[in-house]
C-alpha cells in the first residue's frame, strides 16, 4: 500500500481520493507503456530490414541475427507489457486494503438507517471497480496518447495520409460518443432493476420458511419475474447497442489500414512518397495502431461504463454517510440512565424535514439510578421496541436526549460505549458462528480474563446443561440466525451475551418470550445478582413475575407514557382508573 498510505489517513479515505492517489502507479504504466508500444514497430521493421538486407544478399547470418534481435524485442516487450499489468493489479489491490474497511462500515451503517438499502450491492459495484482498475480499457484509455504520436509520425510520412488516418480517427471517436450516449441509459436502468430485483429476492429468501409453508412460491416469484424481466430486456437493448458500435470500430480499423495502404501505394507510383515501399507499409501499420486504443475502449465500454456507475454510487455513499462519527473519550458509564423528553417520528417520504402525521413517541422521560430496574409494558405498538432502540443508539430521536451519568449517549465512541451496554431485541438476532463467538461478541477468548467472564455469565444463567446437549459444546455452530438452536437456547444465549462482561446498563426486549420456567427462573436470578453489582436494567415485558423484581414499572400507549412509578402503585391505579381510548385521548390533549 505504498501509493495510498503515504498520502491518506484511514479517516480521510474517500473513493475519489484513493484513485487520485495512484497517479504514480499511472504514471509508470504510462513510461512503461511508451517503450511497448514503441516495440510494436518491431514486425515491420524486421520485415523491412529482411526484404532490404537479406533478401539482396542473401546472408544467412544476418537473417539469423536479425531473427535473434527481434524476438529479444518481443520478449522485452511482453516482459514490460506483464509488468505494465501487473503494476495495475497491484494499484487495485491497494485500493481493495484501503477501502475494504470503511465500505464495510459504510454499507452497515446505511443499513442500519434504511433497512430496504441493499448492501450487497455495494461489495458488487467495489468488485466492478477493482476490476476495471487492472482492465483492457484501462489500458486503452492510458494507451491514448500514444495513438496522437503514431498520427503525428503518419503526417510526417505524407500529409496525405495523416489527413486520412485523422478522418479515421474522427469516424472512431464518433462512434466511441454515439456508444456513450445511446448505451449509458439502457445501462443505468438496467441496473435499477437488477437491484430492485435482487433486493425483493434477499428479503424473499429471508422468510423462505413462510413462504413455503403456505404456498406463497408462485405468485412472489411472478413479481421477482417483472423486476428480473426488465433488467434482462435493457441489458439485452445495451449490449445489442454497444455490439454494433464494437463491430463497427473493428471494420474501421481493418479498413483504414487497407486504405491507408492503398494511398500510400498510388503515392509510391506517383513518386510522392519518399523511401517507397518501406514507408508505405511503416504508414499501414502506424494507422492500425492510431485507432486500437479507441477499438479497445468500445469493446469494453461495457465495463467501463459499470465502472462509472458503480463509482458514483459509492462515492455517493461514503460522502453522505458518517461511517466513522468519533465520539469523546468518556469514562464507563456508572448504571444512571436520564430520558429526557424524547419523541421520535418518520420523516415524510420525499419531504424529510417535515415529520409523519404518526407519531411514535412522544415525550417520553424518566430516570434511574444505578442497580435499579424499569419494567415498560403495554399493549402492541404502544412504541416500546422504538423506545428501546433509541435508548441503545440504534435509533436517533427525533427530539430530547438518552443521557448516561448525565453525558449524551451519542456524544460517546460507541465503540467504547458497546462494551458497557447489553441489549437483547425481540427477535434476539444472533449471528453465525459458534455458541461462544456468540456470547463473548465475537472478541474470542484471548486470556484467563475472557475465559473467567464467560464461564461467569454461563454459571449466571445456568447455561450448563444446555451447553452440554449440543453436540460440540461452547464450539457448536449455530448456523444462520441460530438456525441450529430451539427458541428457548436462542433467547438464553442472547441473554448470555447480552450480560457479558456485566454491562453498566442493559436493555431486554421481551426477554422472557420462549423461555420455560427454570430459564424464567434463571433469568430473575441473573438480573437480581447484577443488580446487586450495579447494572441498571429497562425490561420490557407483560409477566407478573417481570414486574415483581421491578423497582420501577412503566405503561405506555400510542407512544407516550401513562404510567410511570413503583409497581404496586402502578398496578393499583390501572385497576382502579383502567385505561380507555377516552383516556388516552384526554392525557394526549
Amino acid at each position: 500500500m505504498k501509493y495510498l498510505s503515504k498520502h491518506l489517513l484511514p479517516e480521510e479515505v474517500t473513493l475519489k481520493r484513493a484513485l487520485l492517489t495512484l497517479w504514480p502507479a499511472y504514471r509508470n504504466v504510462f513510461l512503461f507503456g511508451f517503450f511497448t508500444n514503441l516495440m510494436l514497430l518491431a514486425p515491420s521493421w524486421y520485415m523491412l530490414e529482411v526484404y532490404d538486407r537479406v533478401i539482396n544478399s542473401r546472408n544467412v547470418t544476418t537473417l539469423l541475427m536479425l531473427t535473434l534481435l527481434v524476438v529479444f524485442i518481443y520478449l522485452i516487450m511482453e516482459a514490460l507489457d506483464w509488468i505494465r499489468r501487473k503494476m495495475l493489479y497491484s494499484a487495485a489491490i491497494e485500493v481493495e486494503h484501503v477501502l475494504q474497511e470503511k465500505l464495510f462500515e459504510a454499507a452497515f451503517a446505511a443499513k442500519l438507517k434504511t433497512p430496504e438499502f441493499n448492501s450487497q450491492q455495494v461489495f458488487a459495484d467495489f468488485a466492478i471497480i477493482k476490476s476495471s482498475l487492472h482492465s483492457s480499457a484501462l489500458l486503452g484509455l492510458i494507451d491514448l496518447p500514444f495513438a496522437a504520436i503514431f498520427l503525428l509520425v503518419i503526417f510526417l510520412i505524407h500529409p496525405a495520409l495523416g489527413l486520412l488516418a485523422t478522418l479515421g480517427l474522427v469516424a472512431q471517436v464518433t462512434i466511441t460518443l454515439t456508444n456513450q450516449y445511446r448505451v449509458a441509459p439502457q445501462m443505468e436502468e438496467a441496473n435499477q432493476h437488477a437491484v430492485e430485483a435482487q433486493r425483493y429476492f434477499s428479503s424473499l429468501t429471508q422468510k423462505a420458511e413462510v413462504v413455503q409453508a403456505m404456498g406463497m412460491l408462485a405468485p412472489i416469484e411472478k413479481k421477482w419475474l417483472v423486476a428480473q424481466q426488465a433488467f434482462l430486456h435493457k441489458q439485452a437493448q445495451a449490449s445489442e447497442l454497444a455490439s454494433k458500435s464494437a463491430a463497427t470500430s473493428k471494420l474501421l480499423q481493418t479498413l483504414q489500414s487497407s486504405l491507408i495502404l492503398g494511398l500510400a501505394c498510388y503515392l509510391v507510383i506517383n513518386g510522392e512518397l519518399a523511401n517507397g515501399g518501406a514507408m508505405m507499409i511503416i504508414a499501414s501499420i502506424l494507422a492500425a495502431r492510431v485507432l486500437a486504443p479507441l477499438v479497445q475502449l468500445v469493446t469494453q465500454w461495457k465495463q467501463l461504463t459499470q465502472a462509472k456507475e458503480a463509482y458514483f454510487r459509492l462515492e455517493r455513499l461514503l460522502q453522505n454517510m458518517n461511517v466513522r462519527t468519533v465520539g469523546m473519550n468518556l469514562p464507563p458509564p456508572t448504571g444512571e440512565i436520564s430520558v429526557e423528553n424524547v419523541s421520535y417520528a418518520l420523516p415524510t417520504s420525499g419531504n424529510p424535514s417535515k415529520t409523519a402525521n404518526e407519531v411514535f413517541l412522544k415525550n417520553i422521560g424518566f430516570k434511574l439510578n444505578a442497580g435499579e430496574v424499569l419494567v415498560i409494558a403495554g399493549p402492541s405498538a404502544s412504541g416500546k421496541t422504538t423506545l428501546s432502540k433509541i435508548l441503545v443508539g440504534i435509533t436517533s430521536p427525533t427530539s430530547g436526549k438518552v443521557r448516561f451519568g448525565g453525558v449524551d449517549a451519542y456524544a460517546w465512541d460507541k465503540n467504547t460505549l458497546g462494551q458497557h451496554i447489553g441489549y437483547m431485541s425481540q427477535e434476539v438476532e444472533l449471528m453465525d458462528g459458534t455458541v461462544a463467538e456468540n456470547i463473548t461478541r465475537f472478541g474470542g477468548i484471548s486470556g484467563k480474563g475472557d475465559e473467567e467472564k464467560l464461564a461467569a455469565v454461563i454459571d449466571l444463567l445456568g447455561l450448563q446443561e444446555l451447553i452440554a446437549k449440543l453436540p460440540q459444546g461452547l464450539e457448536s455452530p449455530i448456523g444462520t440466525d441460530g438456525a441450529f438452536l430451539s427458541g428457548g437456547q436462542r433467547q438464553l444465549i442472547g441473554l448470555a451475551r447480552a450480560v457479558y462482561g456485566t454491562p453498566k446498563i442493559v436493555i431486554l426486549d421481551e426477554p422472557n418470550a420462549n423461555l420455560d420456567p427454570v430459564g424464567e427462573k434463571n433469568l430473575q436470578h441473573m438480573v437480581a445478582k447484577l443488580k446487586q453489582q450495579g447494572t441498571s436494567f429497562i425490561i420490557i415485558s407483560h409477566l407478573q413475575n417481570v414486574v415483581a423484581i421491578a423497582d420501577y414499572l412503566m405503561v405506555m400507549m400510542q407512544g407516550q407514557v401513562l404510567r410511570l412509578g413503583r409497581p404496586a402503585e402502578v398496578m393499583a391505579s390501572m385497576q382502579a382508573a383502567p385505561v380507555t381510548e377516552t383516556n388516552i385521548k384526554v392525557a394526549q390533549a
